[in-house]
């Protein structure tokens, strides 16, 4: 007999029957899905940026801080905090670079510090100028404004074909600069300032204490041989230091180096000769510093006998001399009262810096310097 026959599954008289789905409710559900994700979206940002202020709200000693005043200080400082911060074990490649803190101090909030003592010794400027009427109407909020002022002028003036003095224009850190010397210049000028009236007695105190500042120095002359050891091939220093050795013992026998050198070939090109007023000290040190620091307290007729250092070959004899003594105080009473003037300022804008109130969230400034700083990493 063959299999039987599968009997037919038929539906049971019980069983739910479900009705078909209307295919427009459910592109309105979909649709209704994708409005809500992206309001949540827009939320998620717009709350976001009330976290990421796109510009700083600060006030120092009542003077509003401009964003690109604030940014150009920060970028001034920002090598210093990441050399101190990457020196402790921090890596500028880390994207967390900014916000991990070492000693309970993240890189942000030192860079932060920093900027603001800036910021308040820049304020404290522009607020001694306009206690002393130098205009310069909305201190350091006017800044920028007065840098467009100027760089307009100067532009008309150039197209005009009309001659201008110092730059064709500024940029703000040129003009910040400018406008803090002014105002230093100004200050230090007039008497009338505070802490600028100095007194007779307080001059010659200053001189006094400062004494040594105010010796003139002596003219004086030298003759000096000066090889460079490096420069010349093993067979020429052999006969070099050979001929310099026999020339030093006929020097220390009081011999005249230059007349002397003219016997030895090999040395003659390396002999020189100079004479050193009081007021050419400066730039002759810069020139011939070394040979200036060996010989400088000889006396003529003196020489510093034969001395290799930092591979050269020196020896210098002293020629001539003429001492002079401390300047008068007559003569630099003047000196002494734009020195004396420069320090009063500086110490008037540091404490004036210190008093000066800020008004600002510091936490959300040091968010605006995590926000631009990994900005910048990310570019």
């Amino acid at each position: 007999m063959g299999k039987p026959r599968k009997k037919k599954k038929t539906a049971h008289s019980h069983q739910r029957q479900y009705p078909k789905r209307n295919p427009r409710a459910a592109m309105r559900w979909g649709l209704i899905g994708v409005i809500g994700l992206t309001i949540c979206a827009i939320a998620f940002l717009f709350l976001f940026k009330k976290t990421v202020p796109s510009a700083v709200s600060l006030k120092i000693g009542g003077q509003t801080v401009p964003t690109d005043v604030f940014c150009l200080v920060m970028q001034q400082n920002r090598s210093d905090v990441v050399s101190m911060y990457t020196s402790q074990g921090l890596s500028t490649a880390q994207a967390s670079f900014w916000r991990t803190e070492v000693d309970g101090k993240t890189p942000a909030r030192a860079l932060l510090e920093q900027t603001m003592l800036e910021l308040q010794e820049l304020a404290a400027a522009y607020q001694l100028a306009q206690s002393c009427g130098f205009g310069l109407d909305g201190g350091l909020g006017g800044v920028t404004e007065r840098m467009e002022a100027e760089n307009a002028q100067r532009s008309a003036k150039l197209e005009a074909g009309e001659h201008i003095y110092g730059l064709q224009s500024y940029t703000l850190q040129t003009y910040l600069s400018y406008e803090t010397d002014w105002i230093a210049s100004q200050y230090c000028s007039d008497a009338a300032c505070p802490g600028m009236d100095i007194s007779q007695s307080q001059l010659y105190e200053y001189y006094q204490a400062h004494l040594d500042q105010y010796q003139k120095y002596d003219d004086v002359s030298f003759t000096y041989l000066k090889v460079d050891l490096n420069q010349v091939d093993d067979s020429q220093k052999q006969t070099i230091q050979t001929q310099a050795d026999q020339l030093a013992q006929e020097i220390g026998q009081g011999e005249d180096l230059q007349q002397q050198a003219a016997a030895y070939s090999a040395l003659a090109p390396y002999l020189t000769h100079v004479d050193i007023l009081s007021d050419q000290v400066a730039s002759y040190s810069q020139a011939i510093g070394d040979v200036m620091e060996l010989g400088w307290d000889l006396q003529p007729g003196e020489d510093t006998g034969l001395i290799e250092l930092n591979g050269y070959l020196f020896l210098i004899q002293c020629t001539g001399r003429v001492e002079y003594d401390y300047q008068s105080f007559e003569q630099v009473q003047s000196v002494i009262l734009s020195q004396m003037r420069k320090e009063s300022y500086e110490t008037l804008l540091q404490q004036t810096a210190g008093s000066l109130t800020v008004e600002a969230d510091l936490s959300e400034l040091e968010t605006f310097i995590v926000q631009e700083m990994e900005g910048m990493h990310e570019k």
